[in-house]
């Protein structure tokens, strides 16, 4: 089903998701805590998709 003309994309794009890092890294720097443990929740994802891709490499 095609979205509606006018409509804005689901997935954003890299430029968006850049845009969005950076003002939650603002917001962690005025102190913001939500935006903070945002940030260390994104790390800790990130980190756990670098160890399964190397395990993944390791065995594949």
């Amino acid at each position: 089903m095609a979205r509606t003309r006018g409509a804005t994309n689901a997935k954003p794009s890299k430029k968006a998701l850049k845009t969005y890092y950076a003002m939650l890294r603002s917001a962690a720097d005025q102190g913001d805590l939500a935006a903070a443990g945002k940030l260390i929740e994104l790390d800790h994802l990130e980190k756990q998709r670098q160890l399964q891709a190397e395990e993944k490499h390791q065995c594949g």
